[in-house]
């Protein structure tokens, strides 16, 4: 009925120019189009620079032209958007073949090997996903980081940052993930891929290759692994003047062998301009600040912090660092509690207010909740199975409480899939109003 008076009413003034018009002003009041989605994206990067302990930033505007140039402060997220892994899906090496996905476990004779899908899938899952970058918007965050690149397709990458700079979010664009991406220097395909768009703020080498479980990139040691992360660093700076390069470390400050810790490694990767730390060590992030500065005067962040929305009240240890059999309820004020301590500690280190200070912001982990990762190739929180034992696990699906076992935990124990802001449906955790509303108070960019 609506729709039938609309057309008598525009056909009894079509002859009338000036009540077309006004009927042109009444449809775009009515019906507005978004300018975040309309709006042009320059194939121009911004301009990023470190000086001191401050990140820089000018941003590309719309018109092409550069924003001035101000201090920035990282207030985000990391982002790994996938979610439920499928029980099949396409081969890497031949999309029109399909081969189990599940869990990502390698074993003789699977082809491609569990961890090749693995990366894969990961690297599918962003476009997928697309929306959940509204919702990081209307969250008042302004940077993300991500842990992967987005595959091989220049299309996605446009596609996906083209969301991120109509929604003024920046990208701490991870362009290494494995030896393989290190060896085969794969970070240089993908610098050609998205180096000129605007929304990426600095480039990161890696997730805590620093540490056992990651096996230092796949290299036999620490400094093999430093090495090869330094001269990616290089290389990546040869090809790139507009951005920083970083690279993300684990809680490593003390160590047996001196090659092993956090200080050495800075000291050895000259070309890495900024460092993530990912930290977990309770509602404060304890004298973090001091040990950074005693060590180096470039800047860093908190690449990953926070805690998960699982109170687990029961457990069984499965070996020294692993537990399952968790038992527990979500907890989500506890989580959206920590969120803001730790963000009030992390305030009073930013350089932002005084360049003396050593932290340039922080990104908590992590947007959604990830059902795929207990007992996955990538945590192995499970231990290592063949191919028969897979029969009938469908964890990959829902949510499993297994995880790792951590003093300076409220409930002692790391619930690897509860992480998320938002759930695994992306429904809105408690912690994401908090932050939303601490974000906006943070203001300053």
């Amino acid at each position: 009925m609506l729709s039938q008076f609309f057309q008598l009413f525009i056909s009894k003034i079509s002859q009338n120019l000036k009540m077309k018009f006004f009927i042109i002003l009444i449809a775009v009041s009515l019906f507005p189009v978004s300018q975040n989605v309309y709006a042009d994206v320059p194939n121009k990067p911004s301009y990023v620079y470190v000086k001191d302990r401050q990140l820089f930033v000018g941003k590309r505007l719309k018109d092409g032209s550069l924003d001035i140039l101000k201090p920035y402060l990282i207030k985000g997220l990391t982002w790994l958007p996938a979610t439920r892994s499928p029980d099949n899906g396409p081969n890497p090496f031949n999309p029109l073949e399909t081969v189990p996905y599940g869990l990502f476990f390698d074993w003789p004779g699977r082809d491609p090997q569990g961890h090749v899908v693995f990366i894969h899938w990961l690297r599918s899952q962003y476009l997928e996903y697309l929306t959940d970058i509204d919702m990081m918007r209307r969250m008042n965050i302004n940077t993300v980081r991500v842990y992967t690149d987005f595959g091989d397709n220049p299309a996605v990458y446009k596609k996906i940052l083209d969301e991120f700079y109509r929604n003024d979010i920046m990208v701490i664009m991870t362009i290494a993930s494995s030896r393989h991406d290190i060896d085969k220097a794969r970070y240089k395909k993908v610098l050609s891929l998205c180096m000129n768009h605007p929304s990426v703020l600095m480039w990161s080498l890696g997730n805590e290759w620093n540490l056992e479980y990651n096996k230092y990139w796949g290299y036999d040691t620490v400094r093999d692994a430093a090495d090869a992360t330094d001269h990616a660093a290089s290389e990546i700076k040869n090809i790139d003047c507009a951005h920083p390069v970083s690279s993300c470390l684990g809680d490593r400050f003390y160590d047996d062998e001196v090659t092993n810790t956090i200080a050495w490694i800075v000291e050895r990767c000259v070309y890495v301009d900024v460092w993530g730390l990912n930290i977990y060590r309770g509602e404060d992030f304890s004298n973090l600040f001091k040990q950074w500065k005693s060590i180096t005067d470039k800047p860093m962040y908190i690449s990953e912090f926070g805690i998960d929305s699982l109170e687990t009240k029961s457990y069984k240890k499965f070996s020294e660092s692993q537990v399952y059999k968790c038992v527990g309820n979500e907890n989500q004020d506890v989580q959206g509690e920590y969120a803001i301590c730790l963000w009030n500690d992390l305030a009073k280190n930013l350089s932002i207010l005084d360049s003396n200070n050593p932290c340039i912001g922080g990104t908590l982990h992590s947007f959604n909740d990830h059902l795929w990762k207990v007992g996955s190739y990538h945590v192995n929180l499970g231990g290592l199975v063949n191919c028969d034992d897979m029969a009938g696990v469908d964890s990959f699906r829902k949510y499993d409480a297994g995880g790792f076992y951590l003093p300076s935990s409220p409930d002692s124990v790391i619930n690897e899939e509860y992480y998320g802001v938002v759930d695994a449906d992306r429904q809105p955790k408690k912690v994401y109003w908090r932050l939303k509303s601490f974000y906006k108070k943070l203001g300053a960019e």
